[in-house]
């Protein structure tokens, strides 16, 4: 294994222009993201931050927090030099499809280099668990062990341990089978990407505001839960860039975010519409569950509905997937073609002076797109299924907005990407 220092010293070699990518959500941001790009721009001050962010969906199956134009905007007032949206196809997916997509549009945009938090900045390492995640030996014990009525997270983390008990203190630990799809994604596709591992400060999914590098998670519960909007914006300041505080505030003040008790109404809704072999032409609906969905779906809550479907093969993440995949209408078929054929573009959501020479190029493997409207309305095959998804992905987050009058459709077309001059 090449060790990091030597794998970052030739990067910054490269005659390539030296691009770090970055997959993220930002679902909100916060001050552990800022530090992650803060320590890129120490670390490699001449190198490009290049963003590919989850856009109105997010990976654990519910619309974001706040719209991902305002998300991008943050992103570049804290250190990002440009924001792309990955399509909602691959943002929706599980861990290794979403992870496969993301660093296949970077590689595609000309990045050279992929950063993401770990437990560990030792790449090689990451490297090593990651060949060892797709042993043939590690493949069947994680598949005896789902047999058994273990998730997948679980099951894999139980057979690489089995295989390279020194893994135990990475896999262990949460987003750590994120990073290995990154990386093994990397290894899969044959990409010419370095690893830049940021070791992480602070909470993961801790559903409290504890400190101060504290979880998306609490930060989601908090805003959603809290009536007191005056208290709550003072609550969170310390957990924001100072940059960004006003704008958050003003957003929580006017109730510009989304209430998941909306979405909820729309998955119930699907869940009554749609027949049982409709839902079985959805991605992931598999082993009959499409014959028990629909009576879920008679539950006066989704929370209902969900501890009715939870069974030892379908965790409480997979089926909050699913059920996005009855929202938006996500098919079998649409997910595997994309995760076949890989990304067909990439939506520029803003941008700041230092990324104009790497726009100015124009060498991407796939469209970069700016003006959405004369792209979606020529575009043709998978690319035009996955613009469509991704324009129904943005109104149905408006649509749960908690403020009515934000809850405006069709922003997609009216949108310019953000230009920061910085």
């Amino acid at each position: 294994m090449i060790q990091t220092d030597k794998i970052l010293s030739n990067f910054q070699r490269s005659p390539i222009m030296n691009c770090i990518g970055i997959v993220t959500e930002y679902n909100p941001f916060h001050t552990g993201h800022a530090y992650q790009l803060n320590t890129l721009a120490e670390r490699y001050p001449d190198a490009l931050r290049i963003v590919v962010m989850s856009g109105s969906f997010v990976q654990r199956g519910e619309p974001a927090l706040f719209d991902k134009f305002t998300r991008a905007r943050w992103a570049l007032l804290n250190g990002a030099h440009a924001v792309i949206e990955l399509p909602t196809v691959y943002a929706t997916a599980n861990a290794e499809r979403f992870a496969a997509g993301a660093v296949r549009l970077l590689h595609q945009l000309g990045a050279r280099a992929l950063s993401f938090g770990s437990e560990t900045n030792n790449a090689a390492l990451l490297q090593k668990i990651a060949a060892k995640s797709s042993d043939k030996a590690v493949q069947e014990a994680c598949r005896q062990a789902m047999k058994n009525g273990e998730f997948y997270g679980t099951a894999l983390r139980q057979a690489i341990i089995a295989q390279y008990p020194e893994a135990a203190p990475i896999v262990n630990q949460p987003n750590a089978l994120l990073g290995l799809e990154y990386t093994k994604a990397i290894q899969t596709y044959g990409l010419n990407m370095n690893l830049i591992p940021v070791k992480r400060e602070g909470e993961h999914h801790n559903d409290e505001l504890t400190t101060d590098w504290s979880s998306g998670s609490a930060l989601r519960r908090q805003i959603r839960t809290n009536d007191n909007k005056d208290h709550l914006s003072k609550t969170l300041a310390p957990y924001l860039p100072a940059n960004i505080i006003a704008d958050c505030q003003e957003k929580i003040l006017f109730n510009d975010y989304t209430e998941i008790e909306r979405y909820h109404d729309f998955i119930l809704y699907e869940s009554r519409k749609l027949s049982a072999t409709q839902l079985a032409s959805l991605a992931d609906f598999n082993e009959g569950l499409h014959q028990v969905w629909p009576s879920a779906g008679q539950k006066e809550s989704w929370t209902s509905a969900l501890d009715s479907l939870k069974s030892k093969r379908y965790s409480y993440a997979r089926l909050n997937r699913m059920a996005t995949y009855t929202v938006l209408g996500i098919s079998r078929r649409l997910q595997d073609e994309a995760h076949e054929t890989g990304p067909q573009y990439g939506r520029l959501l803003g941008f700041t002076d230092a990324a104009r020479p790497w726009l100015q190029r124009k060498e991407f493997d796939v469209p970069l797109i700016q003006k959405w409207a004369p792209f979606v309305n020529t575009a043709t095959g998978l690319t035009a299924e996955m613009a469509t998804l991704d324009q129904k992905a943005t109104d149905i987050q408006k649509l749960c907005i908690k403020n009515a009058s934000n809850r405006k459709g069709g922003e997609d077309f009216y949108f310019t990407p953000w230009y920061i001059k910085k």
